[in-house]
């Protein structure tokens, strides 16, 4: 788990790589990004199954000794399941929904659209272009309010998917705090003290057998997307991308001046893109708390539905 965790943080270095061989064969590259882009996804939904398996199959039955004719057991079930499918449905909405793609020249001109003098148009890929746009190299198109290509979903993270990121990263870090918690016992009692410790015999620790050193990495993983969480919370309050925050890094003249600057961003810059990104489409509060797509109404733009 370790081991597919460091991976799939290389893997975007990899894609990167590959394609830079074929710079002038489009097709080509499309086609490894494909291909890769299922490398890195497959391990993520083995994960997201296995954990929900080893729940019901090794530490459920391990802690509770009635687990599903017991209100300790029934809890437990409740809570595992719930954060679960919060935490797979909006991994699968970030990975398969679009993230903002804005119209092209041609679709303007064929809707009669077109007004030369106010839109920017990229010189890529011919999509309008605004402050908050930005072309990604991996997906061959710009995204509207584009955060970063996200390695974990293989998809680029906008305006359309950017909430369903931003909660997964939330679930995902709970649903690792709820694993902690039941990891951890059976590790403190069966590989660190003795088996009598919290209730765990001899006989249960042989049952469980290698699952009891899960703790470790859980922890490992926990850390992991808890930093993730926290960045893209950070980035939140900045009311910045994390493409425009890398590029100001690198610019950046001293570490006092970097410093200022993001205190002035934190402060004094309104949180334009925490209303647009995290809120858009989402009218009650509940979608937060529950699996759910975003709503708004068709034919009201989404700038005034935020006003």
């Amino acid at each position: 788990m370790i081991i597919i965790a460091v991976g799939l943080i290389q893997s975007s270095f990899v894609i990167s790589s590959l394609q830079s061989l074929f710079s002038k064969q489009k097709k080509k590259k499309i086609l490894i990004q494909k291909l890769l882009g299922i490398l890195q996804v497959t391990p993520i939904l083995v994960l997201l199954a296995s954990e929900i398996a080893f729940f019901f199959l090794v530490y459920l039955p391990a802690e509770v000794a009635k687990p599903f004719s017991s209100l300790e057991g029934l809890f437990y079930v409740v809570i595992a399941c719930y954060l679960w499918l919060n935490m797979v449905f909006n991994y699968l909405a970030a990975l398969l929904l679009s993230p903002g793609y804005p119209e092209k020249l041609q679709e303007l001109e064929k809707d009669g659209l077109l007004d030369e003098d106010v839109q920017t148009f990229c010189n890529k890929c011919d999509r309008i272009r605004d402050r908050d746009t930005h072309h990604c190299s991996t997906c061959y198109s710009c995204v509207q309010m584009m955060s970063h290509h996200c390695p974990l979903t293989n998809n680029c993270v906008g305006l359309n998917n950017f909430s369903y990121f931003y909660l997964f990263l939330f679930y995902c870090s709970l649903g690792l705090v709820f694993a902690a918690f039941l990891t951890f016992r059976p590790f403190k009692a069966c590989m660190i003290g003795t088996p009598s410790l919290f209730g765990y015999t001899q006989g249960k620790c042989k049952d469980l057998g290698e699952y009891a050193v899960m703790f470790v990495p859980v922890m490992f993983m926990l850390v992991f997307m808890v930093l993730l969480f926290a960045g893209h919370t950070f980035l939140l309050i900045l009311d910045m991308a994390l493409i425009d925050f890398l590029r100001i890094f690198q610019n950046k003249k001293s570490f006092r001046s970097f410093v200022v600057l993001l205190l002035q961003e934190t402060f004094q810059r309104p949180k334009l893109r925490f209303r647009k990104l995290f809120f858009y489409r989402r009218e009650k509060w509940w979608n937060f708390l529950l699996p759910s797509f975003n709503e708004i109404p068709e034919l009201l733009p989404p700038d005034l539905f935020l006003v």
